[in-house]
């Protein structure tokens, strides 16, 4: 053999295959409808695409004990990159962000089936400098979460009329205001959703201003 031929060379092992995107823990709504715990994160991503329509935020829940009626609020605040504070959407602003995003008015009951509150949020209509929404519940008639059964958030696909993510709150804390999720713009353009279930002491929208910036 001519020593000026290198010797074959032996095949390199089989590259491992790639993982798929799964391991990155990242769920998406490609599987249907996601029930997430607490501080789970969910991609508003359905077939490879970002899901950029309208959804509504629906925040329901009953009263603890029987034959009492508990007035909660819901609100949603919205933030810029900096966590700054853009504006608050509650049953004394019905419209904000040039009606991207919408509240469907106070219930003072939480009596009956279904939402109690529902925040229409047109995500592909946010000014590009929305980044950041935190959707909060309180109760400004002082009661205290303790005294509330079966608070909840759901996204709901405007269009469909489907349930996309629910959270269920399953822990009470003796305060009166929860943040309960917060929706963050990725740099992709994608939405991500979060459950939060942070419990804080403000009977208003207002008070709840500082602390979701900082859970951002």
């Amino acid at each position: 053999m001519d020593p000026r031929v290198a010797a074959p060379v032996p095949p390199a092992p089989a590259a491992p295959p790639a993982a798929a995107p799964v391991s990155t823990g990242k769920i998406n709504l490609d599987k249907g409808r996601v029930s997430l715990q607490k501080n789970q994160t969910v991609s508003l991503v359905k077939g490879g695409r970002p899901l950029l329509s309208q959804v509504k935020m629906g925040l329901g829940w009953e009263p603890a004990y029987r034959g009492k009626d508990i007035d909660l609020d819901a609100s949603v605040i919205a933030y810029g990159p900096q966590r700054n504070h853009l504006d608050s959407c509650y049953f004394g602003k019905l419209s904000i962000l040039n009606g991207s995003i919408k509240h469907s008015g106070d219930n003072l009951t939480g009596e009956g089936a279904g939402d109690d509150e529902v925040i229409v949020v047109d995500l592909g209509r946010l000014p590009a400098d929305a980044t950041g929404l935190v959707f909060t519940v309180n109760s400004f008639s002082g009661q205290k979460f303790t005294e509330v059964a079966k608070a909840y958030c759901r996204l709901i696909d405007a269009a469909t009329g489907e349930e996309l993510v629910r959270f269920d709150l399953t822990t009470a804390e003796p305060q009166t205001g929860v943040m309960m999720a917060k929706l963050i713009k990725q740099f992709s353009g994608e939405w991500e959703m979060t459950a939060m279930g942070e419990f804080v002491k403000s009977r208003t929208v207002r008070g709840m201003v500082k602390p979701a910036a900082q859970a951002l």
